[in-house]
């Protein structure tokens, strides 16, 4: 394998010819009525765009290069449509929080990428390997990314995708740097990523094991020391897909530890049914651990949620979706409410929406 990464940029620079290339303008548009109810908090109604699908515009590129190489770029931005404003800035991310990277590929040997992506396990972008569950990190509450703290997009990302093989796509990231690169490698935050995924027929799984080292420092009259707490995180990511030809049932697992956070395991049951023209996504989920961040002998948690979705589409490129989900929690966190988008631990909420591209 490492040969094969090493083949690539000599491969790529040895006598290629223009042979094509084209830009693509694409996006999406969503926007929605959200009503929700949290646990210790009065009822609300808004407008809520990302529910789903975030809006988002983007720029892609190719150049064909010939001999089975091509090289190409994908810059996407963010935005929310009720007010204009910039979405998905995390790490001081502008212009193109989403993704921004280029890249270069060979039939054989696959794909080079470097810039900002989604990691392999996030449920978001270009590289994302994760299967088995309905609505991935979407609908709000029912999200499975729902209080288990999960990777999301990161900086100075080397990302490597092999060729389908049979079925089986290997799938490597790295970041030296998540939230910048200013820092000293040792003293920056690190990311590792790697993904093993099989689609064939009825069939799509997948396996992925993610690590971040979160280590910082602060500057303290000129010199470097680092801040406390010092945390780790180590997540594994396990699904599975079965298309039955009438519906397709899914299982996925996700396991999570974090030093002075949360160690936890979730399972989900989703499944996806054509009706009417449309489809219901349904999903139910589970998850149980301890949470180190609260006083001790009452760190212990557990957190389920619910929810049922159907999708029309009202065009190829218009789909109309409403939406109800509940998510509870017990024992350490049987007294929160709602937090914020990724951390929904009691309340119901309502959804209708509306999703456009472009």
């Amino acid at each position: 394998m490492m040969k094969k990464l090493l083949a690539l940029p000599i491969l790529f620079a040895a006598g290629t010819v223009s042979a094509a290339s084209s830009v693509t303008l694409y996006g999406i548009i969503e926007e929605g009525a959200m009503v929700m109810k949290p646990k210790h908090a009065d009822t609300t109604v808004q407008l809520k765009d990302a529910f789903d699908l975030g809006s988002r515009w983007g720029i892609k590129g190719v150049e064909e290069l010939g001999s089975g190489t091509s090289v190409g770029f994908n810059l996407e931005a963010g935005f929310h449509p009720e007010d204009g404003s910039i979405a998905n800035n995390t790490y001081g991310a502008n212009a193109f929080g989403r993704e921004s990277v280029l890249w270069i590929q060979n039939e054989k040997l696959g794909r080079l990428a470097m810039g900002r992506a989604a990691a392999l396990g996030s449920g978001l972008g270009s590289y994302d390997m994760q299967t088995g569950y309905a609505f991935m990190n979407g609908y709000g509450l029912i999200g499975w990314d729902n209080c288990m703290n999960n990777f999301l997009r990161v900086n100075n990302a080397v990302i490597y995708m092999s060729p389908n093989i049979a079925g089986w796509t290997l799938g490597l990231m790295y970041s030296n740097g998540i939230s910048g690169d200013t820092n000293r490698w040792s003293h920056d935050r690190h990311y590792w990523g790697a993904g093993l995924k099989y689609q064939a027929g009825a069939i799509k799984s997948s396996l992925i094991l993610e690590a971040e080292n979160k280590a910082t420092y602060a500057t303290v009259n000129g010199v470097q020391v680092k801040e406390a707490p010092i945390t780790a995180k180590y997540t594994v990511n396990y699904g599975l897909e079965y298309n039955t030809g009438s519906w397709t049932p899914m299982f996925t697992y996700r396991y999570v530890t974090q030093d002075e956070g949360v160690k936890a395991h979730k399972f989900g049951l989703s499944a996806l049914i054509p009706y009417a023209g449309g489809r219901f996504k349904v999903a139910a989920a589970y998850m149980f651990g301890k949470d180190e961040s609260i006083k001790a002998g009452e760190d212990k948690i557990n957190h389920w949620q619910v929810g049922a979705a159907y999708e029309y589409p009202l065009s190829k490129r218009t789909v109309i979706k409403p939406f109800i989900g509940y998510a509870g929690s017990g024992k350490g966190w049987k007294n929160l409410g709602y937090a914020n988008d990724g951390n929904i631990y009691n309340a119901w909420q309502a959804y209708i929406g509306m999703h456009h591209f472009f």
